[in-house]
């Protein structure tokens, strides 16, 4: 999270929304099924297109890319070895493969010209109109048409909260203001999360997927989460094409809720001078390797954030969602007694679940922050960077030192579309 000048201009504010978004694409080529098991055309993507997006004018030459991303001596002859011109030979080949086919649906392509290496980010051309006449178009039933709306609607408002998340983090560095030293509860927690080496990654929900789910049946699985071609199968939108290429391109959007952008902030200032080791990034560009590699902070249900799907068969309280009915809920799988087996929201009451586990290959923490809806996912994220509240659940799991791994469930009642109160309904301590 780098520094930056509190002042920004409306040019600078707007070239640098569009380098994030090229650099979220970039991230989403590099880990796509055509690229990411090969090492050589990955490091030199990611090395030209940085190069690219840092220095727009700048000429990037075969030696510089030989010394750079290969570890080829200053002075190696380019013309005995040829690594870099094969490896962008092959990267081209990739990029048409991705653009055509995973990345069908994405609105910007990248692409390195032939007879250069400096990478080129386009528009991608619309595609030409039929020559025949559309067959007349079914009207959607009056649902869809109302959750599109507000997509639409939602766009700048998300936006802005994008926007706002990346200032407020920036801003939280430069305040570098920690409380852990003077809060045992927070100290004894928080150091795991916000080290002053390796990396943590908050992973914010994706609102675009929720309120897109919305026209669905069903829950998207991860898989299809991660495959946005394949959302356009769903039942009901073929009937429409207008209004599914309108689905389409807002899927491709990276929008989050203010109940992310406000948990991030808080992490961020307990992080203090560390805040550098903390990366913030939407489930749209996460990646497995993290999840395995990196700390993580979930935030979010699995509806908003599909990846807590990879957590939950080890853990005892699952999240759920009634097509029918619309509603969100907990189940308790082994309810203890005196407790419920199915914790369902309502319009006063708001539920949580917070998982602290191993990351899937124990070298690092997960913890997730699950809500029923927007207003649980902050107050579980208020919960845990609050010194009081931290507090209350180190006594309830009898720890003193060393926190063990757990899952508990928390409700708050909801006032004006706030979570003003908390109650701990239920804890469990997690197996190793």
């Amino acid at each position: 999270m780098a520094t930056s000048s509190h002042r920004v201009s409306k040019s600078a504010g707007s070239r640098s929304g569009v380098i994030e978004e090229r650099r979220a694409l970039l991230q989403r080529v590099l880990w796509s099924r055509h690229i990411e098991k090969s090492t050589r055309i990955r490091d030199l993507l990611a090395y030209v297109s940085e190069r690219a997006l840092e220095e727009p004018a700048a000429e990037i030459h075969e030696q510089e890319i030989g010394c750079r991303v290969f570890g080829r001596p200053s002075d190696y002859d380019t013309t005995a070895d040829n690594i870099v011109r094969v490896t962008a030979s092959q990267a081209r080949k990739k990029l048409e493969q991705y653009f055509a086919g995973e990345g069908v649906a994405e609105p910007v392509i990248l692409e390195i010209p032939k007879g250069q290496y400096a990478p080129v980010f386009r528009d991608r051309t619309p595609a030409a109109p039929p020559p025949n006449p559309a067959p007349p178009v079914e009207p959607w039933p009056e649902r869809y048409r109302r959750l599109v709306l507000a997509l639409a609607a939602s766009a700048p408002l998300f936006a802005a909260l994008a926007l706002w998340s990346g200032i407020a983090l920036r801003n939280a560095r430069l305040a570098a203001r920690s409380e852990l030293d003077s809060s045992p509860a927070l100290h004894s927690f928080w150091p795991q999360f916000l080290p002053r080496e390796g990396r943590t990654d908050i992973v914010v929900t994706d609102s675009s997927l929720s309120l897109f789910q919305e026209l669905l049946d069903r829950q998207l699985t991860l898989p299809e989460y991660l495959k946005p071609d394949l959302w356009m199968q769903a039942n009901g939108l073929a009937s429409n094409p207008e209004l599914q290429s309108f689905a389409q391109r807002a899927a491709q959007r990276r929008f989050t809720s203010l109940g992310s952008v406000t948990t991030a902030y808080r992490i961020a200032q307990l992080a203090g001078r560390n805040s550098g080791h903390v990366s913030l990034l939407s489930a749209r560009d996460f990646n497995i390797r993290q999840m395995k590699e990196d700390s993580v902070i979930l935030l979010g249900s699995s509806r908003a954030n599909p990846w807590v799907e990879l957590i939950a068969d080890r853990l005892n309280f699952r999240f759920g969602y009634d097509q029918k009915r619309r509603y969100s809920y907990f189940e308790n799988l082994d309810p203890y007694p005196g407790e419920l087996k199915l914790y369902q929201t309502d319009s006063g009451v708001s539920y949580c679940r917070i998982a602290f586990l191993p990351n899937l290959s124990r070298t690092g923490s997960i913890l997730a922050i699950s809500g029923t809806e927007v207003e649980g996912t902050e107050g579980g994220g208020e919960f845990m960077t609050s010194e009081r509240l931290l507090g209350q659940l180190r006594a309830a799991l009898g720890t003193e030192s060393r926190w063990p791994y757990f899952e508990v469930l928390l409700n708050s009642t909801r006032v004006g579309g706030s979570a003003p109160g908390f109650h701990l309904v239920a804890t469990r301590v997690l197996k190793p």
